[in-house]
């Protein structure tokens, strides 16, 4: 595994920085561009004050569902986008207050559809990339924007979330870092270091105020909760067997050929 650039942040446990991992051809990923962490209903003003004034973060992008955590407010100096990459399965959950659970760990995300022979209660690791791959599909129009203001003039340092920053945001990360032609191990590895701290950042996510919480009995498989090397593994191939690689599911999700050329010029720094 590639050395993880954590995030000096005491509040969290899954912070750092996608930089330093080896690219096709020669070159890595650049340190300051994109980094990735989880809820930010963790963070304290200390940690805040130090993503923008340390990290020099300059925008947020938030996948939570609408109503997902603690309300959203400002930080100065830093923008913030609401991009909810899902909605949630009306009815699924166990109560009214279950239901605002919006990531796949809670098994309650409806990311499938009908036409799917996957049991979000009996998953294997394999079947969470599987459902990976309809997350990226559902959450296109997202994932486009997120491309968009990346590659846009006057880009600046972006930190990337959701709730536990495994699943929707590894999705994200995990495509950015394929569209540059980042080495496959380096996009496994980055995915799998979340499993470093998870059971202890469950628990801190499990007592942040009016965030739902996964009750006895939820239909969600123990892949769900985890971040195994084998699901990101499984992603990334049906990434490459339905659409040919990352670059061909950004354009046709609706991004344009020339902000791919540009995210590579911003994110790779090359061997000098």
């Amino acid at each position: 595994m590639h050395e993880i650039a954590w995030l000096e942040l005491p509040d969290q446990l899954n912070a750092r920085d996608v930089g330093g991992l080896p690219v096709a051809g020669g070159g890595t990923t650049r340190s300051g561009v994109l980094m990735r962490c989880e809820t930010p209903d963790l963070l304290t003003d200390e940690g805040v004050a130090r993503l923008s004034g340390v990290y020099g973060v300059r925008h947020v992008f938030d996948l939570r569902s609408q109503g997902e955590g603690l309300p959203v407010v400002p930080w100065d100096g830093v923008t913030r986008h609401r991009m909810p990459l899902l909605g949630r399965r009306a009815g699924a959950a166990q109560d009214a207050e279950a239901r605002g659970v919006g990531d796949i760990s809670a098994g309650e995300v409806d990311v499938l559809g009908d036409d799917t022979d996957l049991d979000l209660a009996d998953v294997d690791v394999r079947g969470a990339g599987r459902l990976y791959l309809g997350m990226a599909e559902r959450g296109k129009d997202a994932f486009v924007q997120a491309l968009r203001l990346l590659t846009a003039d006057g880009a600046a340092p972006t930190l990337v979330h959701c709730t536990a920053g495994k699943d929707r945001t590894g999705v994200l990360v995990a495509l950015l870092l394929a569209v540059v032609d980042t080495h496959r191990q380096a996009i496994v590895d980055d995915y799998a270091a979340t499993r470093i701290h998870l059971r202890e950042m469950f628990r801190r996510i499990d007592r942040i105020p009016a965030q739902p919480r996964l009750k006895p009995g939820t239909p969600a498989a123990a892949a769900l909760r985890d971040a195994a090397p084998e699901s990101m593994e499984a992603f990334l191939d049906a990434v490459a067997e339905r659409y040919g690689g990352a670059s061909e599911f950004f354009v046709k999700a609706g991004a344009r050929p020339e902000w791919i050329e540009r995210w590579r010029e911003r994110f790779v720094a090359d061997v000098a």
